[in-house]
């Protein structure tokens, strides 16, 4: 029997975009795997290995592998779950499927070095696969006009949403007072600093969370908490687990995504399944994850338009009909049928 392999060493960075869309598509792939096709195996830590079930392999990663990485003498397919990857099946007649997620990098204030380093690794993604699929009509646009994908066909498989715990337990952290949120990586591109203006004309907080990737960008934030006069309102929280995740958002006023760039921007669907007034930006995907469930942010990010916004938000009768009919059209059950279509047009 063939084997396919699908690369979750992403797993390894936990409260990452990157190890939810692993963890899963993992598991939708496994539920929807045909009894007739291919053997899927999963290249995984060692830690997750068992995790996924019985039914599916375990290839373990190791980080030699990015030197030399043996695979399955049957292999027929390699999915490489992102273009940051280091890790590729060593024998070039095996066809490889990268997922592309995002190229916001053209979208940042990078230096030319750095832009340069990123296209380098990008290009270098391109060429080792045979085809391509990215997560969003805005990031297909993206590497179309910014890479060379030498013909190679560029599909859209959209993220799904992770259900709503049935169950969810307070966290350690539970406010004193009504809170909005933000829930991403604390650094430059997500623009949270633009955020604290929102707590100006009321007695709401500003809960954070996420592991902090840029100390300075953080003092940042808090500078302009300063300059508003409402530090002791805007709190770092710090990474939150899924069930935490889903209390804070379950619970929040109003959820904030002002990411200027993102390749899907999953936060925005999950906040959307609590019927949340939620709040971002106008750039790359954001509109199109979004649709017109969503307000959002002039990109000119203007505190007065932005309270006005805020406040429109918060009053705002929200469809929940519409809400779901949206909702529905990303599901991981949704990608794992297109992927398994993929696999076996490519096998």
């Amino acid at each position: 029997m063939r084997t396919l392999v699908f690369d979750c060493e992403q797993l390894r960075k936990p409260f990452t975009g990157f190890h939810s869309y692993c963890s899963n598509l993992a598991r939708a792939l496994v539920k929807q795997a045909p009894s007739d096709g291919p053997r899927l195996s999963l290249y995984v830590p060692e830690s997750f290995e068992g995790s996924f079930g019985p039914s599916v392999d375990y290839l373990p990663w190791r980080s030699s592998h990015k030197f030399y990485l043996p695979v399955p003498s049957d292999t027929a397919l390699w999915h490489s779950s992102s273009q940051q990857s280091k890790y590729w099946p060593s024998s070039r007649r095996i066809p490889v499927l990268v997922t592309i997620h995002d190229v916001n990098f053209m979208h940042m204030q990078e230096s030319a070095l750095r832009r340069t380093h990123h296209r380098m690794l990008y290009q270098q993604a391109i060429r080792r696969a045979t085809r391509i699929v990215t997560i969003s009509e805005s990031a297909k646009r993206d590497i179309l006009a910014h890479f060379d994908t030498q013909g190679k066909s560029v599909d859209v498989v959209y993220n799904g949403t992770e259900a709503c715990p049935s169950n969810v337990q307070a966290p350690a952290v539970v406010p004193d007072r009504p809170f909005l949120l933000n829930i991403n990586r604390i650094c430059r591109n997500k623009n949270v600093h633009v955020l604290p203006a929102l707590l100006a004309n009321n007695d709401m907080d500003l809960l954070v969370a996420g592991p902090v990737e840029d100390k300075a960008y953080a003092e940042e934030i808090l500078r302009e908490a300063r300059r508003w006069k409402v530090e002791e309102r805007v709190k770092f929280i710090g990474p939150v687990h899924t069930a935490e995740k889903h209390w804070y958002m379950q619970h929040c006023e109003a959820f904030l995504f002002p990411s200027l760039a993102e390749g899907f921007g999953l936060p925005v669907l999950e906040a959307l399944q609590y019927y949340k007034p939620v709040f971002c930006s106008d750039r790359t995907s954001l509109p199109e994850v979004g649709g017109d469930c969503v307000f959002y942010f002039d990109h000119q990010f203007q505190p007065e338009a932005m309270q006005a916004l805020l406040e429109q938000g918060l009053q705002a009768n929200l469809s929940r009909t519409a809400i779901d009919a949206h909702l529905s059209r990303f599901t991981w059950d949704k990608a794992a049928s297109a992927y398994w279509k993929i696999y076996q047009e490519m096998m």
